[in-house]
C-alpha cells in the first residue's frame, strides 16, 4: 500500500522509516510540497500551549515528507502517550485472533468463566469497541500496578457495574480492554510487556516503546522495571517516540507487513479499521468526539468515513496530545507528538490538532495538482 507518514522538527534528520527513507528524501519531499504553513502552525502552536517542544512525522511513497522537531525535542524524546495505547494493544489483541487464540465474537465467560451475568454476555469485539457496558471504576490516581491483570478482572468480574446491556452503546472507556488483557496473558502464558514486545514492538522496531504507568499514578514511577509493573493500562499507559509509533503506522499502512515480516494479516487490519458501532449512541467520551459523533473501530476512532460508511481516516488520540493518524483515501499517516501537563491545555486560541491536520492534508493535496 503506498502510504503517507509526516512529522516534525528543528532539523532534519535520517529516520528508520518506509524502507530506510532518509534525511535526503524529506528534503525531496519537501521540495515537492510547501510545508511552511503546517511548520508556522507547529511552531506557534507549541509555544502558545506553554510547551517545552513538540513534533510532528509525514511518509509517502516510501518516502519521509516532513520531519522536525521544536524546542527541546529529539528523535530520542519519549513521552506517555495515553490513549495512543489502545490501537497498539488492538494490535497486540489481533495477533492473537490472527492465531485462533482468541474470538472476537466470543463471550468473556468463555475464558473467564468467574464472568456471569450480564456481564459474562460482553464478546471481545464489544470490549474493545467501548460497546460492553462496563462502566470504568474511578481509580486512576490509584491505579494498582502491583496485582496482576488477572486479579484485576476478578476484581471487575465481582464489583464491576454494567450501565448498559451489552452491545446497545458506546462508553468510551478503558476497564473492558484490561479484562481482555487479562485474556490474553492467560491464552499466551506470558505477561503483557513480553506479548507486547515479541509480537509488535521487536517485529516493528519499537525499541523506545512499552507500557508502564498510567497519567496520574503514584503507584509507579515512570521508570519502573517492567516486572513490577504486572497491570499496565492497556488504555493508557504505553509511552513512545515518534519514530517508534511512525514504525506501527507503517506496518498498518502496509497491510499488516514490517521490515519484510507478517504482524497483522489484512484482515485483521481490515477489521480494527471497520466501524464496529454503526448507529449505536455514544454515550461517553471527550467533547470533541460527542461533537462530532464519532464511530469506533477496534482500538482506533473513525475520524472520517464517506456517505456508504467506508472509513476514510483513522486515529487514536492521546489525552496529553500525541495524536497518530492514518488516512487511507490519500495513502498518508502521520504521527505528532506533544506532552501537555495534566489539566493544562490540549489547543489554543492559534492551535488545534485537527486544523493541523488540516493542514497536513492541504499541503499534501497541493503538492499533487
Amino acid at each position: 500500500m503506498k502510504h503517507v507518514a509526516l512529522a516534525i522538527g528543528l532539523a532534519l534528520a535520517p529516520i528508520g522509516l518506509a524502507g530506510g527513507a532518509s534525511a535526503a528524501d524529506a528534503a525531496s519531499g519537501e521540495a515537492a510540497a510547501d510545508f511552511s504553513a503546517v511548520t508556522d502552525y507547529m511552531d506557534a502552536g507549541y509555544r502558545s500551549l506553554g510547551l517545552p517542544g513538540a513534533s510532528l512525522l509525514v511518509v509517502q511513497d516510501d518516502k519521509v515528507l516532513y520531519e522536525r522537531y521544536f524546542g527541546d525535542y529529539t528523535p530520542d524524546t519519549v513521552v506517555p502517550i495515553a490513549s495512543s495505547s489502545k490501537w497498539l494493544s488492538a494490535a497486540v489483541i489481533m495477533t492473537l485472533v490472527d492465531e485462533g487464540k482468541i474470538d472476537l465474537d466470543a463471550r468473556i465467560s468463555k475464558y473467564l468463566p468467574n464472568f456471569t451475568g450480564q456481564k459474562g454476555e460482553m464478546t471481545i469485539r464489544q470490549m474493545f469497541s467501548h460497546t460492553s457496558g462496563l462502566v470504568d471504576f474511578d481509580e486512576w490516581p490509584r491505579w494498582d500496578y502491583s496485582i496482576s491483570m488477572a486479579q484485576y478482572a476478578d476484581r471487575v468480574a465481582r464489583e464491576g457495574v454494567m450501565a448498559a446491556a451489552p452491545g446497545t452503546e458506546v462508553r468510551y472507556a478503558s476497564a473492558s480492554m484490561q479484562v481482555v488483557g487479562a485474556v490474553a496473558e492467560k491464552v499466551t502464558g506470558k505477561p503483557w510487556n513480553e506479548l507486547f514486545k515479541e509480537r509488535i514492538a521487536i517485529p516493528c522496531d519499537m525499541p523506545h516503546t512499552t507500557y508502564v504507568r498510567a497519567p496520574g499514578t503514584t503507584r509507579a514511577p515512570v521508570d519502573a522495571p517492567l516486572a513490577e509493573v504486572r497491570n499496565p493500562m492497556l488504555a493508557g499507559s504505553a509511552r513512545s517516540s515518534l519514530r517508534d509509533y511512525g514504525h506501527f503506522l507503517r506496518m498498518i499502512a502496509d497491510g499488516g507487513v514490517c521490515n519484510g515480516k507478517r504482524v497483522l494479516s489484512e484482515k485483521a487490519i481490515r477489521e480494527m479499521q471497520k466501524d464496529q458501532t454503526g448507529p449505536l449512541p455514544l454515550e461517553r467520551a471527550s467533547n470533541d468526539r460527542m461533537g462530532r459523533a464519532s464511530h469506533y473501530g477496534l482500538g482506533e476512532w473513525l475520524d472520517v468515513q464517506d456517505k456508504d460508511g467506508r472509513t476514510v481516516q483513522v486515529s487514536s488520540p492521546g489525552a496529553f496530545g500525541f495524536r497518530p493518524w492514518l488516512n487511507l483515501d490519500r495513502d498518508l499517516y502521520a504521527v505528532f507528538m506533544m506532552q501537555r501537563k495534566v489539566g493544562g491545555p490540549a489547543v489554543s486560541e492559534t492551535f488545534d490538532p485537527w486544523r493541523l491536520i488540516d493542514l497536513v492534508n492541504e499541503t499534501v493535496d497541493a503538492a499533487k495538482k
